[in-house]
């Protein structure tokens, strides 16, 4: 069984039924940043997986679906945010490839 596979079987429904991310690696059987991988690799090829300060789990509801979309859009607003900046300094520098 893959490590997708066991960490699949492992979510539960419902923000209270969260699995921590320590319990994920033991259950994926990866360290931290390769379990967090598989989980990012996961919801890219389209599975659910819901996270919050709890852990990992599959939403219940519209509710708990609509608070975790609206946290990762604040996330990606916020890094954002960050790299402008740094985009700016890129074209500053004259690199136009962004790389």
């Amino acid at each position: 069984m893959t490590a997708a596979e066991r960490i699949s079987n492992a979510l539960r429904t419902g923000e209270s039924n969260a699995v921590s991310l320590a319990d994920m690696c033991i259950i994926s059987g990866l360290d931290n940043r390769h379990t967090r991988l598989v989980i990012e690799d996961m919801r890219r090829k389209g599975a659910v997986i819901c996270s919050s300060e709890c852990g990992y789990f599959y939403p219940a509801d519209r509710s708990e679906l609509s608070r975790y979309v609206n946290r990762e859009r604040s996330r990606a607003s916020s890094i954002s945010q960050t790299l402008r900046s740094a985009e700016r300094l890129l074209e500053e520098w004259g690199c136009c490839d962004n790389a």
